[in-house]
């Protein structure tokens, strides 16, 4: 595919599960380190992740304060080409083809809780905080 960079993609609940307390002492660890290494998000995870209607003024600033931390990708033809791949022969929804294809693009592995979706996609490497 495309680039190859150290750290990881975060899926959009991996930062809400950080910011609500919900990873445990190995999810944490594993953030962190991946937060040192390179920490990258798709745009849409930030569309995601923002636009959640029961967000507070507190918790979307502190949500805001953490997706600044990130290295955010954006949605590029050579991304939309892999979209087009993925979605002419996998039934994955359109926000996770997205973010899986970003991923792909970036040669980077995906940290996700939803592995059983995106396991269907060849060649994405998952990470799992909760494992």
């Amino acid at each position: 595919m495309g680039l190859i960079k150290p750290g990881c993609l975060l899926d959009s609940n991996i930062p809400i599960y950080h910011i609500n307390g919900q990873l445990d002492e190995h999810g944490e660890q594993l953030f962190s380190d991946m937060m040192k290494a390179g920490a990258y998000i798709s745009v849409i995870s930030r569309i995601e992740i923002l636009g959640w209607q029961g967000h507070t003024k507190d918790s979307l600033t502190v949500t805001r304060d953490l997706l600044q931390r990130l290295i955010e990708y954006p949605l590029t033809s050579p991304i939309a080409e892999i979209c087009i791949s993925i979605r002419q022969n996998y039934r994955v929804k359109l926000p996770d083809v997205i973010i899986a294809a970003t991923a792909l693009y970036l040669n980077l592995p995906l940290m996700t809780r939803n592995v059983k979706d995106f396991s269907l996609i060849p060649d994405l490497k998952l990470m799992n905080p909760f494992d």
